[in-house]
């Protein structure tokens, strides 16, 4: 799998892109973050509706359901990275 970093000289900041090839390791460890990245956030995502929404009136509950969309999100493409990965290396 190929990530593309930027380079730090300034003048070549955008016209450059370097290859960075993620390993057997890196991409177990980044499945293995993202599955449990969705594991925990869908369980909270549980609680909070069976609990916080439920139970609290007004906007106070809303307040978590960013954190927990961002957070499935982010889960989500560590799994996606992880996969990736592997099928490439």
């Amino acid at each position: 799998m190929r990530l593309f970093v930027a380079s730090s000289d300034l003048a070549n900041l955008v016209d450059f892109r370097a290859v960075m090839k993620l390993t057997r390791r890196a991409s177990n460890l980044l499945l293995a973050m993202g599955l449990f990245m969705l594991f925990s956030w869908i369980t909270r995502a549980f609680t909070w509706y069976a609990n916080d929404l439920q139970e609290q009136p007004g906007y106070l509950p809303y307040v978590h359901l960013p954190i927990i969309v961002i957070s499935l999100a982010i889960g989500v493409y560590l799994t996606y990275l992880g996969i990736k990965g592997r099928r490439e290396s």
